[in-house]
């Protein structure tokens, strides 16, 4: 029988671990501390599936075309072509997955699972967007920010249109958000989806939205997003990368915040003068003109009746569609929590952090999430196989990014 021991802070009881296991992680951990790079914190992830003209621009540096492993950097402005798409991983193990004509921009990145912090802010001014969180932290905050203002969420599945002739859309699969802005806020939760026209006009209540209108929105996001597969396909990381990743992570949250607080701020660019969805959203067009997406606005009128009615002659498998795309959104949830577990375990143990700081990692972890303790197990009992070489980036002067590569075009966008 393997003897075990106790590490407290997992919960009420101590939890145990075989001696076998924590004696890898320590000495793996030692193995790999002469070899950690310094943290870089403004690695705030990389890219993970790239279709056609996918571009980053961080700063003043000029824009690069990203390839799959990129780095992504915290305020870094994302713009993709009129065939293009993308996934980014952050450094939480949480997905952002960006349709054609989108610009994003990575306004906000903390994250220390040491201190069970996870902080992000997206901005996307235009395009079709889906996020998926991550490791669960205690200190948790991810918000998405749009024209027409802005969904806080918390261990959520995520989704929406922004578009210049089209009210902003927004879906919350899984999980629960708050949409506000300074005209008022409404809460979502799971399987919900509101529209709204501007920043100055109040957010709709949820139950307030057709299913035929939602489901319609959620085809048009499906059409434009990488195909699911892609979340569960993702490319490896090399060794040298995850020890970068895995030490950035343990950079105190203050520091970061600190070193993102003195950026500059510069205006988002502008949005590709190109086509409109407006024509495949046309119940969310026809909606909003009849005026169905303010809030408080009373009785619903002949008119928006009608409308409710007749879009629900045409689309009677929409509420059907809604179930469906709340399902796939709780597996989706599920499965990216376990992958961005082990994702985050992975990079702390490459990291060559002590033995003290990867058990304070996995009790932080634990505490938050009392489900990843089994992800932990599953991660740890295996470490990767040291015998060969790690991987080498090639040298590069100091705060100087990569040369990108162009993508290759994904075979079934030729």
């Amino acid at each position: 029988m393997i003897p075990r021991i106790g590490v407290r802070g997992f919960g009420r009881k101590p939890a145990t671990w075989p001696l076998a296991v924590l004696f890898a992680c320590a000495a793996f951990a030692a193995e790999a501390a002469d070899e950690t790079p310094p943290p870089t914190p403004d690695e705030v992830g990389r890219s993970t599936f790239v279709v056609n003209q996918v571009d980053g621009q961080a700063g003043t540096a000029p824009s690069k075309q990203i390839a799959v492993n990129d780095d992504i950097l915290f305020r870094e402005d994302i713009t993709t072509g009129s065939e293009a798409k993308t996934i980014l991983q952050f450094r939480d193990g949480s997905t952002f997955e960006i349709g054609p004509d989108a610009v994003v921009r990575i306004d906000a990145f903390v994250f220390n699972p040491e201190e069970s912090t996870s902080q992000k802010t997206l901005q996307v001014t235009r395009g079709v967007f889906r996020y998926v969180s991550g490791y669960a932290a205690g200190n948790q905050d991810t918000k998405i920010a749009t024209p027409s203002g802005a969904l806080a969420i918390r261990g959520s599945v995520a989704s929406g249109i922004v578009e210049p002739d089209v009210p902003n859309f927004i879906y919350v699969g899984e999980g629960n958000a708050t949409f506000t802005n300074p005209a008022g806020s409404s809460p979502l939760n799971p399987g919900e989806a509101i529209a709204v026209p501007s920043s100055s006009t109040a957010p709709m209540a949820a139950a307030a939205m057709p299913a035929p209108v939602a489901a319609q929105a959620l085809g048009v996001i499906e059409r434009r997003l990488p195909p699911r597969q892609a979340l569960s396909t993702r490319p490896t990381e090399s060794d040298d990368w995850l020890k970068r990743q895995g030490a950035a992570d343990l950079v105190p949250a203050a520091q970061q915040q600190q070193r993102q607080a003195g950026a500059a701020v510069r205006a988002m660019p502008n949005a590709p003068a190109r086509g409109s969805l407006a024509g495949e959203l046309g119940l969310l067009t026809e909606g909003s003109r009849v005026g169905l997406f303010r809030a408080n606005a009373g009785p619903r009128t002949p008119e928006q009746t009608a409308f409710i009615a007749r879009a629900a002659r045409e689309n009677p498998n929409a509420r059907a569609a809604m179930l469906r795309y709340a399902g796939e959104a709780r597996v989706l949830h599920t499965e990216n929590r376990a992958a961005g577990t082990r994702f985050v375990i992975r990079g702390v143990g490459h990291s060559g952090a002590s033995p003290e700081v990867v058990r304070r990692v996995h009790a932080a972890t634990i505490r938050a999430n009392p489900a990843a303790a089994g992800e932990i197990r599953r991660e740890t009992a295996h470490p990767p196989n040291r015998a060969e070489p790690p991987r080498q980036r090639e040298a590069r002067p100091e705060r100087e990014r990569p040369e990108r590569q162009r993508p290759e075009r994904d075979r079934s966008e030729r």
